[in-house]
Order: structure tokens, then sequence, then C-alpha cells
């Protein structure tokens, strides 16, 4: 089942692991900075700005050879389990755009 705060609120509970999760580790120091540092800029872009730039830094990776499409399927599988139907069909429908 899907987790989002608004259910938490209500219901009172706490995030933490269901059923079979374990924990998730808790971030270094340094991926906090980089995590601050990127909403600091891409905070108040708009959805179409942020995929202009996704397309953009996709299109230079994959030209410099540095693009891991494996890499990035890896990193949207960890993230679907918290993500509602729609945003994973969105989800796999950038991904399908950005390994062509």
């Amino acid at each position: 089942m899907a987790r989002n705060l608004r259910d938490m609120k209500k219901s009172g509970a706490r995030p933490g692991p269901q059923n079979n999760e374990t924990p998730a580790a808790q971030p270094t120091v340094e991926q906090r900075a980089g995590v601050n540092e990127l909403v600091n800029e891409y905070g108040g872009r708009s959805e179409e700005e942020l995929m202009g730039e996704l397309f953009r830094v996709t299109g230079e990776q994959k030209k410099n050879g540095s693009f891991d499409p494996a890499a990035m399927r890896r990193t949207a599988e960890s993230i679907m389990p918290m993500l509602t139907p729609e945003q994973r069909n969105k989800l796999m429908s950038i991904i399908g755009a950005l390994s062509e």
C-alpha cells in the first residue's frame, strides 16, 4: 500500500517500515547537502522547465557515454513503492522517453 503524509496525519501513523520492508539508511551529511543544493537549484521551476532540463542533461550524458539506463531503472524501481499509480505511470513514461 502506498504511503503518503496526508494519510499518516489523519491516522496518526508514524513513518517507518511497513509489512516486510526494511528501514532505509539515514542520509549522510554530504547527501543531505547535495539534496538541499538540488532543491535550491530546481525548486522554483515549472514541470515543463524540469522536464526540459532532464532531457538536456540526459542528452549530454548520452553524448559523453555516461548515461546508464540500468541505473536509471534501478532508481525508478526503488522509489516505485512510494508513488501513486498515476505517478508510477508518469515515471515509466518519462523513463521510456529517456531510454529512446
